[in-house]
């Protein structure tokens, strides 16, 4: 992985967001897309199985296994030390999603086609929550790039819509470029023009004091990894007890530890 910028941490706090090109190479990406699109097939099968029909059509949540190349991405820990800055400690995985974006009318998932922030309570200057874009392909204006407002990650309120569009700027860079921005910063994919998908990995990290929107330590397994570091970002460290039994543990056996915040 090639080391971001020295400017990285001071352009995620000034703008609310920084690039950090060449994280992945090209033979991890191809396996990235690969397994992204698996996951986008299954998520529409069980969408259509539970009547959701044709919704959120292009997109995939909570892409996280045991086994492939998504899990893989996981375990490398991408920007580990710069999240860690941020957050000054600790931080785990909150939900882990991917979109492949093309050519058409933005109304599959017209959600992600207007300027939204991913978090519904503007926390502030108190870091809760980080935006993490993987770009699986090229970003291009061309392609529907995501847009994002420079510095309204200090907006407690939505500036008016002329103002998102006259302001915003897109995300370009080349595949295998990681993004990091403040989840409070405005943001949206753009229109699609040209003939190649666009297709992108979408984590947030948070605090390890925030509920994950999927139990991943459970829907991994014990086995998921080894390494301390990861099996903290997945959540092993801060889970929820579900019984007396697992609430009353000594110190090294509790499922919330307290060097958790």
């Amino acid at each position: 992985m090639t080391t971001p910028p020295g400017d990285f941490s001071l352009d995620l706090v000034r703008q609310g967001y920084a690039l950090a090109e060449g994280i992945l190479d090209d033979a991890f990406l191809a396996l990235l897309r690969r397994d992204l699109e698996s996951w986008i097939d299954r998520a529409d099968a069980v969408r259509k199985a539970n009547g959701l029909g044709e919704s959120m059509q292009g997109s995939a949540h909570h892409t996280l296994r045991s086994q492939g190349a998504l899990a893989d991405l996981i375990r490398r820990l991408p920007l580990d030390q710069e999240l860690r800055a941020h957050f000054g400690g600790p931080y785990i995985l909150n939900s882990f999603g991917g979109l492949m974006h093309v050519k058409g009318p933005a109304t599959e998932y017209a959600h992600v086609h207007r300027f939204h922030r991913d978090v519904r309570t503007y926390s502030g200057e108190l870091r809760l929550m980080v935006n993490m874009l993987v770009m699986l392909d090229d970003f291009t204006v061309e392609n529907g790039a995501t847009r994002v407002l420079p510095g309204s990650h200090r907006m407690p309120e939505r500036p008016p819509e002329d103002y998102l569009q006259s302001r915003s700027t897109h995300l370009t860079g080349r595949a295998g470029t990681v993004v990091l921005f403040d989840s409070n910063l405005w943001h949206s994919a753009s229109p699609h023009s040209s003939g190649e998908p666009r297709r992108a990995l979408t984590m947030n990290y948070t605090r390890p004091l925030m509920k994950q929107q999927m139990d991943f330590p459970r829907l991994v397994g014990e086995a998921f990894s080894d390494d301390p570091r990861v099996r903290e970002v997945i959540g092993f460290r801060s889970r929820v007890p579900a019984s007396h039994d697992e609430w009353y543990q000594p110190a090294e056996t509790r499922f919330y530890y307290a060097d958790q915040g």
